[in-house]
């Protein structure tokens, strides 16, 4: 980052534990230093116990404007917090927060609309279509959220999530059913037929050795699979589903289409338009170099069986 520092550059931290990899300061302060603002984000180290205190404390600072919160602290936000939107109150977590203008703290969650984009962006369909979700975590949630909230038409048309935690799955789903007409469910199954994307949420697949979360050998010809990780990929799932000439697709993007959604929160809203427009810089920033080449021309999703 070649922008000074001064005592009035805005600053954004990113409290989690561990934070030696996040890859989110890199790209805000690419975008800060693109656009000229006077800001800076900056990872912080913060343990569980620690969190609260180092929360409410920070905003202390009248120069710190806003978080970017990072695992495992998300559900531990809410609480703290004067207000929340929708997402972040049905699934219970919260993944950026602001300061207003009258000094409030507001949060929010973007990681379902950041999946739905990235969906998008690739042209997997998931309007109208059944959908399994693989793991019932924060995440997870969230993308469910999303899916649901934008009913059978704009949404898909059935989420079932699978969890093997008893009945983690089923509370997300009751909660979400409760919310939304789409059909939500939790399913005993990891079994994939039947299914038009499957999406892994859960952290298999971080290393070699992790047990696959789905047998892709399984998935119906015309399905696509999404994997939210961003380390080690692509992941053993990914290559396996691409192998078998699935359309497969790696996390990154899920975080990538997110900036649009945090810096219009952070009430940058001509930046939040110009980067829907060129988020090519953030992907070459973050993209592994065995996977550089999916950056000029994205894998997009090809399937004579699906309209």
């Amino acid at each position: 980052m070649s922008q000074p520092i001064a005592g009035d550059t805005q600053l954004y931290l990113l409290p989690g534990d561990p934070v030696r990899n996040v890859r989110l300061p890199r790209m805000f302060n690419a975008v800060f230093e693109r656009f000229g603002i006077d800001a800076a984000m900056v990872p912080v180290q913060v343990p569980v116990r620690d969190f609260a205190v180092h929360f409410r404390s920070a905003f202390l600072a009248r120069n710190v404007r806003g978080m970017v919160i990072a695992p495992p602290h998300k559900p531990r936000v809410v609480d703290l917090l004067d207000s929340c939107g929708l997402c972040a109150r049905v699934a219970e977590s919260v993944n950026v927060v602001r300061r207003t203008d009258d000094g409030q703290l507001e949060g929010d969650l973007f990681d379902g609309d950041g999946l739905l984009d990235a969906l998008d962006y690739y042209g997997i369909p998931f309007r109208g279509k059944r959908v399994l979700i693989l793991g019932a975590g924060v995440s997870a949630a969230a993308i469910g959220l999303a899916l649901a909230e934008g009913g059978t038409v704009n949404g898909a048309e059935y989420i079932a999530f699978h969890d093997t935690v008893s009945g983690k799955a089923a509370g997300v789903a009751a909660q979400l059913d409760a919310f939304f007409d789409a059909t939500t469910v939790a399913v005993d199954s990891n079994a994939p037929e039947g299914f038009d994307l499957v999406i892994n949420a859960t952290p298999l697949g971080l290393s070699d050795g992790d047990a696959s979360p789905v047998d892709v050998q399984r998935m119906d010809s015309h399905a696509a699979l999404f994997d939210i990780l961003l380390r080690n990929q692509p992941t053993p799932l990914v290559r396996a589903a691409r192998a078998r000439g699935l359309h497969a697709q790696a996390g990154f993007e899920m975080l990538i289409q997110q900036m649009p959604h945090y810096l219009r929160y952070f009430g940058h809203p001509e930046v939040a338009d110009a980067l829907c427009e060129d988020l090519a810089f953030l992907r070459e920033a973050i993209y592994p170099p065995a996977m550089q080449d999916e950056i000029a021309q994205p894998i997009r999703y090809r399937s004579a069986n699906v309209a």
